[in-house]
C-alpha cells in the first residue's frame, strides 16, 4: 500500500552554481535491453526502463555532507518513492565506499519541487574514487520502472555537492546532463485542419498533421497521405507525401469552396492504417460573423515553481509557442505567457521576450497573439491575466486578491480569467463583483461544476476552454497525458489528463485584435476539449451570452456541425438537465420549448461526441416575471447518471484489461477505495484506446468512470466523476 500522505518529503533544497570535479554519468537501460548515456543524448517519449545516476567522488565529502540531485525541464513522475519496490518510479542507492550513505527521496510531490532525492553522508566520509549510483525507476525488484516524459523537451539532470555539511550544495561541472525528449518513430493520429467559416471563392489554407501516441508532432513521419474532398472544393491535390524534412506537418495554401454548405475532409494513410476528417468548414454567403479558435491560456518560458518552463528551448521560448500555435493547432489567436515568473527586476528578458514574440506574429486577418501571464493569489485561487494590448507590465507572480483586483478588476484592456489549475477560485473565501472568464475544460480535465458555481453566486461569466499547458505542443489534440488530472488528491499517482487540447471558440466579426476582444468581452464564446465543432445556441432568437427577458414560452434551438458523430446533446437550465438528445448524427438542429421556465433561468449546452470529445456554449440568462420560482423536482440534476445495472455489463472485450487494471490499482493506490469494479467496454476516443471501467468509489460510494490506457508502454489511468464521465470534481 503507498505512503500515506503525513509522511510525505519534500525535498526543497536549491544548489547555486558550480565547477565542481566530480564525476556525474547518467545512463537509461531501456526495459526491452537497450541503454543510452552521455553529457547529452536522446530518448523517445514514453520508453519505460531505469535512470542510473552514477557519481565518482573526486574530493573528500564529509559527515553532513552530500549529493543533490534535481530534473529540470521534465518530470520523472508525479511522485518518486523509495517505499515501494513493486511501484513505479522507485529509487534506490547502491554504494562503493566506507562512508555510510543515507538516501533522502521526495515522495510529496515531484511536480512542484525540483529536487528528487538527496544522499547524506551519515557516518564517515566520501573519499575520492568512491562511487555510488542512484537508480530511480529500479525494476530489479519487479517494479514497473520509470517512464521518459510524454512531451517532446530538453530535460536537464542536475547534480551538486555540499564537502562540508554546512547546507550549501555547488553544482557539479559535469552538470547537467541533458537529454532530448523526441516524437516516438511511429505516427498513430493524422489531424487535418482548415477554418470553420468561410465565403465562397475566400482562399484558405489547410494544415495536416501527424502525431504520435503521446499526441507529439511525430517528425519522424513519411508516408502518402490521400485527401479526399467532396465536390465543390477547389486547389486541394489528391494525395501529399511526408519526407523527412516536413518533420509531420504539411500546410497546404490556395484551396477555395465554391458553393455554401458544409464540408469535411478525409485524409488516409493506408499504408499505415491512419484516417482523418477534418473539422466541419462551413461556407456562407457573407457571413455576418467568423468562428475563431484559440488558448488564452497557455504556458511558455518563465517558471519558479515547477522547473518544468524555465529554459527558452525551442519548445517553449514564446516565438516557438506562437509558432505551434499557428502550425500545429492552426489556430487564430494564442496567449502563450510565463507561469511564474521570477520578478520583473530579476529577469527583464523574460516579459521582453514575450512581447517582442507578439511583435513578430500579429498579423490581421491571419493571427493575434495576446499577452498574458498568470498570477497566483493564495486564498483566492489563480487569475490568468489576459492584456489587450503587448506595452503592458504585470503584477507580481504572488500578489493577494486585493492587489489584483485594484490593478485590473475595472479595466477593459485586460481580462481576469478563473480557471482549474494550481488554485481554483475560491470565492467562499474571495468573494468578487464579476468573473468575467471561466475556463471549464483545460489540460487538467474538464470541470463544468466551475461553471455551476459560478451561476449559483450569480456571476455571467463567458466560457471558454485552454490547454493551460506546460510541455505539450500548443494547439495540440488531447492526450492522455500523464499527472495532469485533477480527480483527487487522495491518489497517489494523479492520474492522466488532457495535456493539451481544450479551445475558446470565439465569434467575432474579424481576425482582429479590438474584434477578438469585444466578441469575448459580449459572451460570444463557447468551450470546447479541441473540437472544432460549430456549436451554436439561441434562445427566443438571441444568441448564447445574452441577457433577455420573457413573457412567455422560452425557445431554445440547438445547431451543430460535428467532427464526429454526436452521442448526446443536454440542455441545461440552471442546474437541472432540462432536456437530452441522442442523435448520431454529424449535424444537428434542435428545438426544445420551455412551458415552464423559471423566473431567472441560465440555458447552456452541452454536447458529447461518440470520440469522447465535448463543446459547452456560454449560457444566456433569462428573466420571466411570471415564470416559476423553482425549478421541477423530477428533473435530473445537470450531472446526473442513469443507473446502470453492473451485473449486467459482462461479458465485453474491456475485460481482457480487468486483470491489469486491479494489480495496478493493488501496486499504485489504496485498492479498497475502488469498489465493484466493473468492466464496460473498449472506447476508441480521442486520446487513443481504452478500456473502460465503472466502479463505486470511498465510503461515499461515488460512481467513477475509469479509463485504462492499454496502448502505452506503461498503461495510463483516468478517471470521471459518474458514468457519464462528467469531468473531475472539486478538490
Amino acid at each position: 500500500m503507498p505512503r500515506p500522505n503525513s509522511t510525505r518529503v519534500s525535498i526543497t533544497l536549491q544548489p547555486i552554481s558550480g565547477s565542481e570535479p566530480d564525476a556525474f554519468d547518467v545512463t537509461f537501460r531501456g526495459a526491452d535491453g537497450s541503454e543510452m548515456t552521455g553529457s547529452e543524448f536522446a530518448l523517445p517519449a514514453g520508453k519505460v526502463g531505469a535512470w542510473e545516476l552514477t557519481v565518482t567522488v573526486a574530493a573528500e565529502v564529509s559527515t553532513g555532507g552530500g549529493f543533490l540531485f534535481q530534473r529540470r525541464g521534465f518530470l520523472l513522475g508525479h511522485r518518486t518513492q523509495d517505499y515501494n519496490p513493486l511501484g513505479r518510479d522507485y529509487v534506490t542507492l547502491d554504494a562503493d565506499c566506507d562512508a555510510r550513505l543515507k538516501l533522502v527521496v521526495n515522495t510529496a510531490n515531484q511536480s512542484h519541487k525540483p529536487g528528487f532525492a538527496q544522499v547524506v553522508v551519515a557516518g564517515g566520509a566520501l573519499r575520492p574514487g568512491d562511487r555510488f549510483t542512484l537508480r530511480v525507476g529500479d525494476r530489479r525488484r519487479g517494479g514497473s520502472g520509470s517512464e521518459v516524459y510524454d512531451s517532446t523537451t530538453v530535460a536537464r539532470l542536475v547534480a551538486a555537492v555540499d564537502r562540508d555539511g554546512g547546507g550549501v550544495y555547488r553544482e557539479l561541472a559535469a552538470s547537467p546532463v541533458r537529454v532530448v525528449i523526441t516524437s516516438e518513430p511511429r505516427a498513430d493520429l493524422l489531424r487535418v485542419l482548415g477554418p470553420s467559416i468561410i465565403p465562397p471563392d475566400e482562399a484558405f489554407h489547410l494544415n495536416v498533421i501527424a502525431f504520435d501516441a503521446h499526441r507529439n508532432v511525430c517528425e519522424q513521419y513519411e508516408g502518402v497521405v490521400h485527401l479526399i474532398a467532396p465536390e465543390g472544393i477547389q486547389g486541394l491535390p489528391g494525395e501529399i507525401r511526408f519526407d523527412p524534412d516536413h518533420k509531420g506537418i504539411r500546410i497546404i495554401e490556395g484551396v477555395r469552396v465554391s458553393t455554401p454548405g458544409v464540408y469535411r475532409i478525409e485524409a488516409k494513410d493506408p499504408g499505415q492504417g491512419l484516417r482523418a476528417l477534418s473539422n466541419p468548414i462551413l461556407c456562407q454567403m457573407a457571413p455576418e460573423r467568423r468562428l475563431l479558435w484559440g488558448d488564452l491560456h497557455c504556458h511558455s518560458w518563465g517558471d519558479t515553481t515547477l522547473a518544468l518552463l524555465d529554459e527558452p528551448t525551442f519548445k517553449l521560448h514564446p516565438v516557438a509557442c506562437h509558432e505551434q500555435a499557428r502550425r500545429i493547432g492552426r489556430l487564430d489567436f494564442a496567449a502563450p505567457g510565463p507561469m511564474s515568473p521570477p520578478d520583473r527586476s530579476e529577469q527583464p528578458e523574460i516579459w521582453e521576450a514575450h512581447q517582442q514574440a507578439c511583435r513578430r506574429n500579429d498579423e490581421p486577418g491571419q493571427y493575434v497573439p495576446f499577452l498574458a501571464s498568470e498570477v497566483h493569489t493564495g486564498r483566492g485561487g489563480d487569475r490568468n491575466v489576459i492584456f489587450r494590448g503587448w506595452e503592458e507590465g504585470y503584477l507580481p507572480t504572488f500578489s493577494p486578491m486585493e492587489s489584483l483586483l485594484k490593478a485590473y478588476s475595472d479595466r477593459e484592456d485586460v481580462l481576469l480569467e478563473s480557471h482549474v489549475g494550481g488554485g481554483p477560485p475560491n470565492w467562499d473565501v474571495c468573494r468578487t463583483a464579476r468573473e468575467p472568464l471561466i475556463e471549464i475544460a483545460s489540460g487538467h480535465g474538464s470541470f463544468e461544476w466551475l461553471l455551476q458555481k459560478a451561476l449559483a453566486y450569480g456571476y455571467r461569466p463567458a466560457v471558454i476552454g485552454s490547454g493551460d499547458s506546460h510541455l505539450p505542443a500548443l494547439g495540440g489534440p488531447m492526450s492522455a497525458h500523464c499527472f495532469r488530472g485533477r480527480f483527487t488528491q487522495e491518489l497517489n499517482i494523479r492520474d492522466t489528463g488532457f495535456g493539451t487540447g481544450p479551445l475558446a471558440a470565439v465569434w467575432a466579426e474579424r481576425c482582429e485584435r479590438r474584434s477578438i476582444w469585444q466578441a469575448i468581452r459580449e459572451r460570444r464564446t463557447y468551450a470546447t476539449t479541441g473540437a472544432r465543432v460549430i456549436l451554436q445556441m439561441t434562445v427566443n432568437g438571441r444568441r448564447a451570452g445574452s441577457e433577455i427577458e420573457s413573457s412567455g414560452p422560452v425557445r431554445v434551438q440547438v445547431r451543430a456541425h460535428a467532427c464526429a458523430p454526436v452521442e448526446r446533446v443536454d440542455l441545461i437550465r440552471n442546474d437541472r438537465c432540462l432536456r437530452s438528445w441522442r442523435t448520431g448524427a454529424l449535424d444537428v438542429d434542435l428545438l426544445h420549448v420551455d412551458e415552464r421556465p423559471l423566473r431567472d433561468g441560465a440555458y447552456y449546452v452541452r454536447l458529447r461526441q461518440t470520440d469522447g470529445e465535448y463543446a459547452w456554449s456560454t449560457p444566456v440568462w433569462t428573466h420571466c416575471p411570471g415564470g416559476a420560482e423553482r425549478p421541477d423536482e423530477d428533473l435530473p440534476a445537470w450531472n446526473a447518471h442513469e443507473p446502470v445495472d453492473l451485473s449486467t455489463l459482462r461479458p465485453n472485450e474491456a475485460e481482457a484489461y480487468e486483470a491489469a487494471l486491479r494489480r495496478y490499482l493493488e501496486v499504485e493506490e489504496d485498492v479498497e477505495q475502488f469498489q465493484d469494479i466493473t468492466p464496460v467496454r473498449v472506447v476508441d476516443e480521442a486520446p487513443g484506446k481504452a478500456a473502460l471501467f465503472y466502479a463505486h468509489y470511498g465510503p461515499e460510494r461515488d460512481p467513477l468512470s475509469l479509463r485504462w490506457y492499454f496502448e502505452f508502454e506503461m498503461p495510463k489511468i483516468h478517471l470521471d466523476w459518474g458514468w457519464r464521465d462528467f469531468g473531475a470534481r472539486p478538490t
